[in-house]
């Protein structure tokens, strides 16, 4: 049988859940083709509309089209959008410690195509956490929306975070 002392030294999580229902500022973000070329290039990806502005023409884009995973690199946009403005990161919020970080699950809603040139909006929200094998590890769920102020919500993502505990 665990004693009060046994207790009080389990770990209670690193996240701070005070954040809990918190929304974060909502960041502009403009999309450059320079970042979409060298995240389709980081990728593999050979398609040339997201490299040559000629072929995006030629397919009926407006511009160069981000490949479908390009969430992440909006996201550390809006990060660095943030540091510029002075605000906390998302992971600075969370008391993310990246010893023990892991991803967990991560889920995307595609509603309309990200472009070079676009002017983008991003939301972020942090949902719940819960913990799971007794205590052992800790999660996060955290939720966002990428939006056009003409096309509207691009992109929603939801992800979980969690920290190994023991």
């Amino acid at each position: 049988m665990m004693s009060d002392a046994d207790v009080a030294a389990k770990p209670v999580g690193l996240f701070d859940r005070s954040t809990k229902g918190l929304a974060l500022p909502t960041v502009s973000v403009e999309v450059e083709r320079g970042r979409i070329r060298f995240f389709a290039k980081a990728l593999g990806e050979s398609d040339p509309i997201h490299s040559d502005i000629a072929a995006a023409h030629a397919a009926g884009y407006p511009d160069l089209p981000a490949p479908p995973s390009f969430f992440m690199a909006i996201e550390a946009m809006a990060d660095e959008e943030r540091a510029r403005l002075g605000q906390p990161s998302l992971v600075a919020l969370l008391k993310c410690d990246f010893r023990r970080l892991l991803h967990g699950d991560e889920s995307y809603a595609y509603h309309g195509l990200v472009f070079a040139g676009d002017a983008l909006q991003l939301d972020t929200r942090i949902i719940d956490f819960y913990e799971k094998k007794g205590g052992l590890m800790e999660f996060v769920t955290i939720e966002s929306s990428v939006s056009h102020a003409e096309r509207g919500t691009l992109i929603t993502a939801t992800r979980t975070l969690l920290h190994r505990l023991g």
